[in-house]
């Protein structure tokens, strides 16, 4: 029985002791002396006999916060935050009452929460991304738990997705370059089929993401996703074009492709029609295959003009094919420069021909000229345009010996 007694006798002097430590730890926070509190509490709770005892972790949460709070140059050597945050959860784990923190409705985590997103919303503003995501991180970590916990403050309680919150946390992570780490908070939102406007760059950049990651399954996800939300198609296609870089013959393949996917899409039936024209006629010397790129060239414009046959720019390229293709026989024509009777009938044959690729030019040049004339304010391109079909269309009509109106499409290049 002495034994006993002596134990019991210990274990109340003990609890007496731990009581006083604590009392020390009280008068600091009392007085506002947070260093003199942390000082305390860390001795307190270097001892592992001391760690089981929860109202020590509620002080250690409520001086570390405080701290935080007042480390307005971000100077500390620790991360105040983040042990009080810790501490906070460990009182909760051994004090299943929550006695301490039940009294003041949790403030202490609600107070941490609004510490910590200020911070990142202060450190996003002045584009410093690494701090804003950790600051904006420990907020949602912060935010999560009060919901999870189903704790309210004044009647305010968190929603099950903080969308700003969420966002803002994702941004912080890819403009400090954390692609990967971004990724998992705009899901939460993808996932959550968020509908206004502004969230469907999100559908883009985890399409975008996991393409480049060769996933194809999220990104098809996502890409899908998107579609369903914000019917835009040409937005969407361009964005699973994605960048096959810059070899030709790779992006002509990555077009043909996606037209066999959409072969509906005008835009990118007509993308891949002006690939094909800049890839016949822009060289230094004339391709070995280059009666077979101003064929390929032909149909592709020939489906962009099925597609939207009251496009400008569809009817204008055609023309400018058309052109060339008389730039060419033209150049052969120059070539002959005898007049055996060989050359005679080469001669003969190639005006035909020219005459026969006016014909075909001029339906394009016309319309293209007037669709761009009856533009209401016209870009500076549209302009250029114009002027290309007024100079052909004046080609056109000097061959045709139609003095009038060669005249007036001539002036009418020199006013554009």
């Amino acid at each position: 029985m002495r034994k006993l007694l002596l134990t019991v006798l210990l274990a109340g002097s003990f609890s007496g002791l731990f009581a006083q430590k604590l009392d020390d730890v009280q008068e600091k926070i009392s007085k506002g002396k947070y260093d003199e509190a942390k000082e305390k509490i860390d001795k307190f709770l270097a001892d592992p006999k001391n760690q089981s005892n929860a109202n020590a972790w509620y002080y250690k949460g409520k001086i570390y916060a405080e701290l935080d709070r007042q480390d307005s140059t971000g100077t500390l050597s620790y991360d105040a935050a983040g042990e009080a945050f810790d501490a906070f959860r460990k009182y909760q784990d051994m004090d299943k009452k929550n006695i301490m923190m039940t009294l003041d409705q949790n403030v202490g985590l609600f107070q941490l929460y609004d510490l910590n997103y200020n911070q990142g919303i202060k450190s996003y503003n002045n584009k410093d991304y690494n701090t804003a995501y950790d600051k904006m991180k420990r907020a949602m970590d912060i935010e999560d738990y009060i919901y999870k916990k189903g704790y309210s403050y004044n009647n305010f309680s968190f929603p099950a997705l903080d969308t700003q919150l969420v966002n803002l946390t994702a941004s912080s992570a890819f403009l400090a370059k954390k692609e990967a780490e971004a990724m998992p908070y705009w899901e939460r939102l993808a996932d959550a089929k968020l509908k206004a406007k502004e969230y469907r760059e999100i559908y883009g950049l985890l399409a975008e993401y996991y393409m480049k990651q060769n996933d194809q399954a999220r990104a098809d996800k996502y890409l899908s996703l998107g579609r369903q939300l914000f019917p835009d198609e040409d937005y969407w296609v361009g964005l699973e074009f994605g960048d096959p870089g810059t070899d030709t013959v790779k992006r002509l393949a990555r077009y043909e492709s996606m037209l066999q996917k959409y072969p509906s899409n005008f835009n990118l039936a007509m993308d891949y029609a002006i690939e094909l024209f800049n890839y016949t006629y822009t060289y230094e010397k004339k391709p070995s295959d280059y009666a077979a790129r101003q064929d390929r060239t032909t149909k592709a414009l020939q489906n962009a003009l099925k597609l939207n046959p009251e496009s400008p720019l569809a009817n204008f390229v055609m023309a400018q094919h058309g052109v060339n293709q008389i730039y060419d026989l033209d150049d052969a024509l120059r070539l002959i420069r005898t007049n055996t009777a060989t050359d005679i009938a080469k001669k003969k044959d190639l005006n035909a021909k020219i005459s026969a690729k006016y014909e075909e030019m001029y339906p394009y040049a016309q319309k293209a000229y007037d669709l761009y004339a009856a533009m209401e304010g016209p870009k500076m391109q549209d302009k250029l345009n114009m002027r290309k079909m007024a100079e052909a269309l004046a080609d056109y009509f000097d061959r045709k010996k139609d003095a009038a109106k060669a005249a007036m499409y001539k002036e009418k290049a020199k006013m554009l």
